[in-house]
């Protein structure tokens, strides 16, 4: 072998067919020198091999399908000042985040829809980071407590097919891996957006900007990592006022500027101005440190603190005849007379503490073991909103208060892992505590935040233990079986609202279920892998949709302590093809829920609502019979495909959910189940230029779907619907210096319009510059 020959093939080891060329004579030719390759001579050398790709068994390696998003791929294609926006490219996911910075951005998948916090899980380095408290928009994940530039990698897990996991998990399990420093390092980011927003009434030009900076290093058996991340951005409306066109009559201040357009139920309806157009500042502040007791046992310590100021805005488009803006009261527009609905600003002051301790082992021997204990505070989190009245609420600004001050969770989990002969068992012990406790009062002054009189108030507990075993057994080669079980018991207790003339205590409740789990794999060969999963699962209903009721606003959440546990059996069917620079993959799932906890949000005078105003939306959850959902899944990535550096992901997911039977409300049966598109296409592609220099284009499509269970939402392409999108993004990276890049991109190129119940962002322009020592 020639020293070019060598050369060639220590320069093959980052391409595709060569990443896995391993050579146990590297010390003899370590030991040549530089002068010595210089010459062409003819060099003999013994005990040199050089195998066939290696390919990864992610069949064999889990009970369920994972998809895993790296470092690197984020980076390279992804315009992510927020760790939801590092998921956008993953099967079957979307993240319900409707500007930068959303703190509602609940996650969907490919069984659930957008609202349904509760029923998917979402853990940072293994601290859950889901707000289990609620099942609903306001109950997202703590994304704050996460900057997207310490994300190391994002795995998903599809389906309740692990015992490792809560009945929460039917959804999906997505873990995020964060990065511990092995020598000194600091890191900086100074990234800026823009928005141009135009619907309606509303034509403006929205700022935003994201800063982050952290530091660490490892001194001896000791590491720690400390980071700030900051974001502050301006949101586009996600609400309007509105009614539907009325009849003449007489009566209300004249009025103009009002806009008539289709509603989702095709009917002609009056807009009369913007509403909950968030602004705010977040801060969060993390420290993590691990310390190595041995080179097997492990100690880590997390507290991370998130803080918000922010403001909601409203936007009324009425004049009336001497100019002056119109918030409130009776109007006249076009001849009929209207009572407006809440057109309500308000303003939020929130400071959470999250703190999480674990202690591990990591022999890989026959036994290891890890403890975990979490808990997230809310420390101080209040929310206030002009009262709906006949001024303007700049002006008279009264108005009420929510305080959700002592609302949390804690969570501890124990484990043991035992490797025997062929098996990798898991034996653990799970308990969760929530804690529910809202106050509203009234306020002379919303934008003060100043809390007044008592108005109402809720509060609540729950408790889940479980213990749970899983078992992969390594039959053979070719063959592995997983086997679990979980039994979960679960309590709710101190259930009490009050108001100013009223209390209603509540029974505790109680629920004990059991949920196997089944996986079975097989790969013939090792370009090959086939595996098929059953699980059981049981979501339980969480504290606020049991307890919480109160009105904010012009909104009403009404409580119903009288709710079953939601139950799944699903199934899933996997193959998977793998090559040596590239695979494809193809899923086939389907689900069964019972008694499915769905939140719906209607008009009052309802079976499910009190009758308090006919302009009052009111929130509500129901229990219904039987849920159908089956679908495929296909998904494939490339690197070097067609030309050396361009790597290519794409995936799509074809959906079928149907209500089959809701003997409360029959009406519903054949109805498409709320907030799943039909179909869901992603691809991004990276081409690497250079080592400095990558571009990359990524398009997203989202098809039909319904946000009612009536699927009344007739008319798609407008807000309060949920319309057809086809989303086109592009980002590049230049390393301008050492240890400097700078990157732009936009999201939504083409400025497409698109509605998810509220307006989705439109074009927007992302330029930022990273440090890296």
């Amino acid at each position: 072998m020639t020293h070019l020959q060598i050369k060639a093939l220590f320069e093959a080891k980052n391409a595709p067919w060569g990443r896995h060329i391993t050579i146990p004579a590297l010390t003899i030719l370590t030991a040549f020198s530089q002068q010595a390759l210089a010459i062409d001579e003819e060099l003999k050398i013994q005990n040199v091999e050089v195998r066939a790709p290696a390919i990864d068994s992610r069949i064999m390696k889990y009970p369920a399908t994972v998809e895993t998003y790296d470092r690197q791929q984020i980076q390279d294609s992804v315009n992510a000042a927020t760790p939801a926006q590092t998921m956008k490219y993953l099967p079957s996911i979307q993240v319900r985040e409707r500007f930068i910075g959303d703190r509602n951005g609940i996650i969907a998948t490919r069984t659930i829809g957008a609202i349904s916090s509760a029923q998917s899980l979402l853990y940072a380095d293994g601290i859950l980071l889901s707000n289990l408290l609620g099942n609903s928009f306001s109950y997202p994940p703590r994304w704050g407590m996460v900057s997207p530039e310490e994300i190391e990698s994002i795995s998903m897990m599809y389906g309740p097919f692990s015992s490792l996991y809560a009945g929460n998990s039917f959804g999906g399990v997505i873990s995020i891996h964060t990065r511990m420093p092995e020598k000194f390092e600091a890191h900086a980011n100074v990234q800026s957006f823009v928005q141009n927003f135009k619907l309606y009434g509303t034509d403006v030009t929205n700022w935003g900007n994201h800063q982050s900076a952290s530091v660490g290093d490892k001194i001896n058996d000791f590491s720690f990592r400390l980071g700030v991340d900051r974001l502050e951005n301006t949101g586009q409306p996600m609400d309007y006022a509105f009614s539907d066109v009325k009849s003449p009559s007489a009566g209300g201040t004249l009025v103009t500027g009002a806009y008539q357009d289709i509603s989702e139920k095709n009917k002609s309806r009056v807009i009369f101005g913007a509403t909950s157009i968030d602004k705010s500042e977040q801060i969060n502040t993390k420290f993590k440190a691990t310390y190595d007791f041995t080179p097997e046992i492990k100690a880590a310590y997390t507290i991370g603190l998130w803080d918000i100021d922010g403001k909601t805005d409203v936007q009324s488009y009425l004049k009336d005849t001497n100019g002056n803006p119109v918030y409130a009261g009776d109007v006249s527009f076009n001849g009929a007379k209207y009572t407006l609905p809440a057109i309500s600003p308000g303003k939020t002051d929130a400071l959470h503490i999250m703190q999480a301790l674990e202690l591990k082992s990591n022999t890989k021997g026959f036994f290891d073991w890890q403890f975990n204990l979490s808990d997230y505070d809310y420390q101080k989190d209040l929310n206030a909103s002009a009262r709906i009245s006949t001024g303007n609420p700049y002006i008279d600004r009264s108005g009420v208060v929510t305080d959700l001050s002592g609302t949390g969770w804690t969570v501890f989990d124990a484990r043991g892992t035992l490797r025997p002969r062929n098996h990798t068992l898991d034996v653990g012990y799970h308990i969760d505590d929530y804690q529910l406790r809202s106050t509203t009062t009234n306020s002379a002054d919303w934008s003060a935040i100043s809390k007044g009189n008592f108005n109402a108030s809720s509060q609540g507990d729950t408790q889940t233990q479980a213990v749970y075993v899983q078992d992969k057994w390594q039959l053979n080669p070719r063959w592995a079986l997983t086997l679990g079980a979980r039994q979960e018991f679960w309590r709710a207790s101190e259930g009490r609202n009050q108001s100013t003339t009223s209390v209603a205590n509540y029974q505790d409740k109680y629920s004990n279920k059991f949920s196997p789990k089944i996986s079975l794999s097989f790969e013939p060969q090792p370009a090959w892998g086939f595996r098929a999963a059953f699980g059981q699962a049981f979501r339980f209903p969480t504290v606020t949709e049991l307890y919480q009721q109160l009105t904010v606003g012009g909104s009403m959440v009404v409580n119903n302590p009288n709710l079953k546990p939601e139950e799944v059996l699903s199934a899933e069917l996997t193959a998977e093809r793998r090559f040596s620079n590239g695979l494809i993959r193809l899923s086939a799932f389907n689900e069964h829920k019972y008694d499915a906890l769905l939140s719906q949000t209607q008009t009052v005078n309802t079976l499910n609502c009190p009758t308090v105003n006919t302009m009052t939306p009111c929130t509500f959850t129901q229990n219904v019979d039987h849920i159908r959902t089956y679908g495929l899944e296909a998904a494939t990535e490339w690197k070097d495909v067609f030309i050396s550096g361009l790597d290519i992901r794409a995936n799509a997911t074809w959906t079928d959910a149907k209500v089959l039977q809701d003997d409360a409300a029959p009406v519903y049966v054949g109805k498409n189940a709320p907030r799943i598109p039909k179909q869901l296409y992603k691809a991004v592609a990276t081409y690497h230029v250079s080592d400095d220099f990558t571009v990359s284009v990524g398009a997203r499509y989202s098809g039909r779907q319904y946000i009612n269970l009536d699927n009344s939402d007739v008319n798609p392409d407008t807000y309060r619907a949920a319309s057809q999108f086809f989303l086109m993004d592009v980002k590049a990276n230049y390393k301008f210096a050492d240890r400097w890049m700078a990157s732009v991109g936009i999201d939504n190129l083409t400025n497409y319009k698109a509605y998810v119940s509220h307006p989705l962002p439109q074009r927007t322009l992302y330029a930022q510059i990273k440090f890296d020592y």
